[in-house]
């Protein structure tokens, strides 16, 4: 037998033997280090091995940067409002109509935030469907309750009867501090203009939220536009 035959069936005997005690666990299985065995080294294989190892990361940091970016710029660039009024009717109205209404109130509006100048938005919460669980209203219906919850200023109320309804359905002792006033003549031909195909729905009523007593009892600005919400609401009575 040659020299090299022998030489080949000892190291297979070694093989052998390595290999049951590897599976027996006296020794140790030898793992290859694919990262030291690969080391990038141009500028090109270290950018890919960048992106194979941290691709996600990547993403995920830049997706947060991005969003985080949008809403400073939103913050910034957003019109500030002294107050919100909600208008809850069971009719649409047309989205360029929440222009007029606000530019009647404004007449009537203080500068709440000390800002050098009188705002007001007009919020439409208005259910046009006779279906209750339909998508269109249970997004009019979660828009109302986060306003009445959590906005402390969406103090001021313009409703028809359905409307005061649905805002009484809310809470046992109801969320309005005054009676409903019906909204004078002047509030429609402001608001109503004269080549209007729909015009607003008549006897329109307005009312101010009640806050003492509810969670934003102690909150500053509601306080502030309850007592010019009040104003407003005085101030169309005598009309």
């Amino acid at each position: 037998m040659s020299n090299k035959i022998i030489e080949e069936q000892r190291r297979a005997r070694e093989e052998e033997i390595k290999l049951k005690q590897m599976r027996q666990g006296l020794i140790e299985v030898e793992q290859k280090d694919e990262a030291a065995v690969i080391i990038p080294k141009t500028p090109k294989e270290k950018l890919q091995n960048y992106w194979y190892h941290f691709k996600w990361h990547t993403i995920g940091a830049v997706a947060l940067i991005i969003v985080i970016t949008v809403m400073c710029v939103q913050c910034a660039t957003r019109e500030k409002y002294d107050f919100i009024t909600i208008v809850l009717t069971h009719s649409a109205i047309e989205s360029g109509r929440m222009e007029k209404i606000e530019e009647y109130l404004e007449q009537f509006a203080e500068d709440v935030d000390g800002d050098g100048k009188v705002s007001v938005q007009v919020v439409d919460c208005s259910i046009v469907d006779n279906n209750p669980n339909s998508p269109l209203n249970q997004t009019a219906m979660a828009k109302l309750q986060s306003m009445i919850a959590a906005e402390p200023k969406a103090v001021l109320y313009i409703f028809d009867d359905k409307g005061y309804e649905t805002l009484s359905s809310i809470s046992e002792q109801g969320i309005l501090d005054a009676e409903s006033l019906i909204l004078p003549e002047d509030f429609y031909k402001a608001c109503n203009g004269k080549e209007d195909y729909e015009k607003l729905p008549k006897e329109l009523k307005i009312s101010y939220r009640r806050v003492g007593g509810t969670l934003l009892e102690k909150d500053k600005t509601a306080n502030e536009v309850y007592k010019v919400c009040k104003k407003i609401y005085d101030e169309i009575a005598k009309k």
